[in-house]
């Protein structure tokens, strides 16, 4: 029995135990979330009454709080959480933003009212507030950049009006919720699960990013050297600008080694390594000439190693294009580098797992399939005055044997000054004339159209389509590769082959001419069960005369791109001339 009342007691006091504990858990939970309501309440009365944004609108910041049920993101009962310092220091030390991070971000300013902050709710939540407009103004400017946008529109509508030139360039709109993003950052006390779905993720831009603090180095040290005006260096010539040239080579590391500290006039010329004209006085009196001034083997694949990084052509002879390219200084060099850093946030974040490149003043075709080069070409792209378009779409179909509906603008510059000196060019030529552009447009004959341009000016004749059918001359040449699109661009074949040895290849109306399409065709065709590669080859071989379209089974993304700068696959730093002058309007708005 004793025992009995024992073991009664014993659970009497564990009950209360347990009870008094839940009791005291309970109102410890009672505290937290009348805390909790407490602070949500006046989120909801500051946000309402006492705060004034510094970046974004009180309608934006009450949505960031309204997703998180008006909880706080940076900071707790302790002041400011960690992940507030890291978004301090993440902006302060972004490598593109560097030089002007503080006067977009007013990051001193910020910091100030931390340090001086006393700790009041006031304070707390003033800073709170702060940070959150911080973080959704650098996420606006990692997804699209400082290239105020709208005015580089306005810039290529002033180039339309003064110089009738149609330039087009497609910003690819990426939809993100920062809002969404910011809250499961902040689950994960992790921005960087925020950042890496905004920022930009173009091949190697972390290589092109570093190579700012390299030229940076080079802008601390003086610079790069200038080399004094002259016509041209090669291989062989002797003079004090070889000199100079040398040391310009050494600063940008194209020439890795010194040559030897002299040598005799006589060896010069028996190795014929010198032109110079003074050579045979220069033996007579036994002189000696330092290495540094004459143009050698290895001052020759130096000179080819920076022609290729800068799309010259790879002669190895410093002529007027090279010597532009070598004065480019080092701080103009970081100004190119961030204008390309800016623009590739107008790229798409994904590019697709097979795609078509076309990097206009690089003037090559890549296609990429799982990060692999499947292909590499040269193509022409549009001249200064007809400029290609930056955009991106689908290639849905192939056409063969294609008709070359002549575009208005060609027709009534082009097409009909020639046909008034001339009243067969258009037979001579296999150019049809019709009446409008729909497919079921009748023929119009060439006297028609000739009557019409005697009694009226160019400008004023009728809409009129000029069709060439398939031939040799067809600018078409045998294909091309339709992705439609409101530019009315496309890639085709050329006669024109003789074009791609260039080095600068920019002579189109704004159509991609490929130097090898037959390559592209068949690499499509290789993973395409709508083409059949010898039913392709019939219709060119046998069919010349009829054109015909193909659909493709699977769309490919066909991006067109305009990068001056970049580092290529084999981890290359590459520069290229601004054809279209975009770079020089950018930098001028960037921000």
């Amino acid at each position: 029995m004793n025992r009995l009342k024992v073991v009664a007691v014993s659970m009497f006091l564990m009950n209360s135990y347990l009870f008094s504990n839940t009791i005291e858990e309970q109102n410890k939970i009672k505290k937290e979330i009348s805390i909790e309501q407490n602070i949500q309440d006046e989120i909801k009365n500051f946000l309402n009454k006492n705060y004034s944004p510094l970046f974004i609108n009180k309608k934006t910041l009450k949505e960031y709080y309204s997703l998180n049920q008006f909880k706080t993101f940076w900071t707790d009962e302790n002041g400011l959480k960690d992940i507030s310092l890291t978004l301090l220091e993440t902006i302060k030390n972004d490598p593109v933003l560097k030089p002007i991070a503080n006067n977009i971000f007013r990051i001193d300013e910020i910091e100030k009212k931390i340090n001086n902050s006393e700790n009041s709710k006031k304070d707390i939540l003033e800073i709170e507030f702060l940070m959150t407009e911080l973080y959704d103004k650098y996420s606006y400017y990692l997804l699209n950049g400082s290239i105020n946008w709208k005015a580089f529109q306005d810039k290529l509508s002033e180039l339309e009006k003064d110089d009738e030139i149609n330039a087009q360039w497609d910003r690819y709109e990426i939809k993100i919720n920062y809002k969404e993003l910011l809250k499961t950052a902040i689950e994960n006390n992790d921005l960087s699960v925020a950042f890496k779905e905004l920022d930009f993720n173009y091949p190697n831009a972390n290589k092109l990013i570093d190579a700012i603090s390299n030229l940076e180095k080079v802008v601390q040290n003086g610079d790069y050297i200038k080399l004094p005006p002259f016509k041209t260096l090669r291989i062989g010539d002797q003079s004090e600008v070889v000199k100079v040239l040398r040391q310009r080579l050494m600063q940008s590391q194209e020439l890795t080694k010194t040559c030897e500290n002299s040598i005799n006039a006589q060896n010069i010329v028996t190795n014929s390594l010198t032109t110079n004209e003074n050579a045979q006085e220069m033996i007579e009196e036994k002189v000696i000439i330092s290495c540094e001034e004459i143009f050698d083997e290895d001052l020759k694949n130096a000179v080819i190693s920076f022609q290729k990084s800068h799309g010259l052509y790879a002669d190895g002879i410093v002529g007027l294009q090279t010597q532009k390219f070598l004065n480019k200084s080092a701080k103009e060099k970081i100004e190119q580098i961030r204008v390309n850093l800016e623009r590739m946030r107008w790229l798409p974040r994904d590019f697709g797992e097979k795609y078509l490149l076309i990097n206009i003043p690089d003037y090559r075709l890549k296609m990429v399939e799982n990060n692999d080069i499947k292909l590499n070409m040269a193509v022409v792209v549009g001249e200064k005055k007809h400029p290609t378009p930056i955009f991106s779409d689908n290639m849905s179909y192939i056409v063969l044997n294609p008709n070359w509906n002549i575009p208005e603008s060609i027709a009534k510059k082009e097409i009909l000054p020639k046909l008034l000196k001339d009243p067969n060019y258009l037979a001579s030529k296999g150019i049809d004339i019709y009446q409008g552009w729909h497919k079921d447009s009748e023929k119009v004959e060439t006297t028609e159209v000739l009557d019409t341009l005697i009694l009226q000016d160019v400008e004023a004749v009728p809409n009129f389509r000029f069709t060439q059918g398939p031939s040799d001359e067809n600018p078409l040449g045998k294909m091309k590769f339709m992705f439609p699109n409101k530019h009315a661009v496309y890639l085709h074949d050329t006669p024109a082959k003789s074009l791609f040895n260039n080095a600068r290849r920019a002579y189109s109306h704004g159509c991609i001419r490929l130097s090898r399409p037959d390559e592209l065709l068949m690499t499509i065709a290789n993973d395409d069960k709508n083409l059949n590669i010898e039913k392709v080859t019939q219709i060119l071989e046998t069919e010349t005369e009829k054109e015909k379209a193909i659909g493709l089974s699977k769309k490919i993304p066909v991006h067109i791109i305009y990068l001056t700068s970049w580092v290529d696959d084999n981890g290359e730093l590459q520069f290229r001339e601004d054809i279209y002058d975009y770079d020089k309007i950018q930098e001028e708005l960037i921000y």
